[in-house]
């Protein structure tokens, strides 16, 4: 099931127990804006969020651009593996996906990046791709289409084979990376964000921080 926005207070059948129960997997998808305006925000959600993996999309009619290569590059300076989607392959003429496959893969193999693109066509080069996607020198590369569900099941399968990089760390004390704040009616200040080590329970007291000077208090 894919689920936009859970109920987080349980009053609809969509909230996060329900999925987690009903679940073998649960993966969260972190839609960060493509467009130089917000290249700022796409910075944050790489950093603040800590993805496990980096999907880099690719219009395979608008071939690779210059933000392309940007997004291309944070993933690298921040130790992020990456895998590429190729969409809308049913609105591109075969000599533009041709050169736009050309293009990724000279991009993917250049001394900057030295990666070893692999395009995903069946289930081997799935189970191969997930296997070995931890290497980080490993790209696969997927050609989809959302009209006519060209290779949609390759990559749900590959998706599904993958595991989180972020180590279990429940023994640890807490520690919880906040990504936002909000204001509830009647509640008060409320954060959002990632638990990064430990286990985090009701009534817990936490230290905030660091302070200019380092502490948390």
């Amino acid at each position: 099931a894919i689920v936009n926005r859970p109920d987080v207070h349980g009053n609809q059948s969509s909230n996060w127990a329900d999925i987690c129960q009903k679940s073998a997997k649960v993966l969260t998808f972190i839609d960060l804006a493509g467009h130089e305006k917000y290249l700022k925000t796409t910075v944050f959600g790489m950093t603040g969020y800590a993805p496990d993996y980096a999907m880099l999309m690719v219009g395979a009619n608008a071939g690779v651009i210059g933000m392309t290569k940007e997004h291309l590059g944070l993933a690298l300076a921040l130790g992020v593996p990456v895998f590429v989607i190729v969409t809308k392959v049913d609105m591109a003429p075969a000599n533009v996906l041709q050169e736009t496959m050309k293009l990724l893969q000279k991009i993917l193999r250049s001394s900057g990046c030295r990666k070893i693109p692999l395009l995903v066509q069946n289930n081997d080069d799935v189970i191969t791709c997930a296997t070995n996607f931890t290497s980080e020198r490993l790209c696969p590369i997927f050609q989809i289409s959302n009209v006519t569900g060209e290779n949609l099941d390759l990559l749900k399968k590959f998706l599904n084979l993958l595991s989180t990089r972020m180590e279990t760390c429940h023994d640890e004390p807490a520690e919880f990376q906040i990504d936002d704040l909000y204001v509830v009616s009647g509640v008060g200040a409320v954060v959002s964000g990632t638990t990064l080590k430990g286990i985090i329970k009701i009534g817990d007291n936490l230290q905030l921080g660091p302070d200019p000077l380092g502490q948390f208090k």
